[in-house]
């Protein structure tokens, strides 16, 4: 019988962004599609101080912004809520050599820092598709980081919940392909005065949700 182990942990590493990353059966694998989480970044970054990335896992995308910004004064911050987690990113940032401030929360809540950018990589899947999922992902990544709830944006409105009580700037998150209005329709709920779009990735579909608060700052 052929083995449905991903090959990503059976060599132990994944490319993510031109970079190399440890993972492990405790972080989820990261994809492709997440690259565009940090395109989205950088295009602001350059002008802000302080990056929040929520729901770290592996570091693939703090350290990828860490690596890509050095020399412009940001400061990265990267939160998980899985201690095994930041056990790996932490190693992560330890290989590429750059320096992140990693802390153990529940989405925003132990940070203390002011912040300027949130980027969140989420668990987004519905809870009733996780069965579905080819038996390489189930059987394999853990749950509590593909497993977004009865209809997969839990974790986004508990977030946005802490972030409306956090001033912040941007917000860019990615979404389901099949959570374009949803995401749209909550944004606007916890955050009627920002500007809000969402954006395709490169097949398409929808991906990653934008919410700019600093349009209306000024």
């Amino acid at each position: 019988m052929i083995s449905s182990r991903p090959y990503q942990y059976i060599k132990g590493w994944v490319e993510f962004y031109k970079l190399k990353f440890k993972v492990t059966k405790d972080v989820l694998i990261p994809r492709p599609e997440s690259e565009l989480l940090v395109d989205e970044v950088i295009r602001f970054a350059k002008h802000h101080d302080i990056v929040v990335d929520i729901g770290t896992g592996s570091g693939n995308i703090a350290i990828s912004l860490a690596c890509n910004l050095r020399g412009c004064n940001v400061k990265i911050i990267a939160t998980d809520i899985s201690e095994k987690a930041l056990q790996v990113a932490r190693q992560n940032a330890k290989f590429h050599g750059v320096k992140i401030k990693f802390i153990k929360s529940d989405l925003l809540k132990n940070i203390k820092e002011k912040i300027d950018i949130i980027v969140a990589n989420l668990p987004y899947i519905p809870s009733e598709r996780i069965p579905y999922l080819d038996s390489s992902v189930k059987d394999f990544e853990p749950h509590v980081a593909l497993d977004g709830g009865p209809d997969g944006f839990n974790l986004y409105r508990k977030l946005f919940k802490q972030m409306q009580k956090r001033k912040f700037k941007v917000f860019i998150g990615e979404i389901d392909y099949s959570h374009g209005e949803l995401a749209l329709h909550e944004a606007q709920k916890y955050f009627p005065e920002a500007q809000i779009e969402v954006k395709k990735d490169l097949t398409h579909k929808q991906r990653i949700l934008v919410i700019r608060m600093e349009v209306h700052s000024k």
